[in-house]
C-alpha cells in the first residue's frame, strides 16, 4: 500500500484536542494531541480508502510546503463576540 504525507493542523478546544487535514479538508479530535492525530489518521483513510483515482483527485487540496499557522485579529461584525 502507498503512502501520502498530509498536512494536519492541531488546536486545543476546551478539555478536546480538534484535528484538521488540510489536503483533504477533514475534521476529527480527540482527548489528547495524539489520540486527535490517530484520530484524524483514521478519518482521511476511511473518507479515500474506495475512491477512485478521479475522485481522489478532486478531493485533494495540494498543499507543496510546509504550511505555518499565524493568528491574526480581524475587523467583525458586532454581533460575533
Amino acid at each position: 500500500m502507498r503512502q501520502q504525507k498530509v498536512h494536519v493542523v492541531l488546536w486545543q478546544d476546551g478539555d478536546q484536542w480538534v484535528a484538521w487535514c488540510l489536503e483533504y479538508d477533514i475534521a476529527s479530535q480527540g482527548k489528547s494531541e495524539r489520540h486527535a492525530m490517530e484520530m484524524i489518521q483514521e478519518a482521511v483513510e476511511l473518507h479515500i480508502e474506495d475512491m477512485t483515482r478521479e475522485e481522489l483527485e478532486g478531493e485533494l487540496i495540494p498543499v507543496e510546503s510546509t504550511p505555518i499557522v499565524r493568528e491574526m485579529t480581524i475587523r467583525a461584525p458586532a454581533i460575533l463576540k
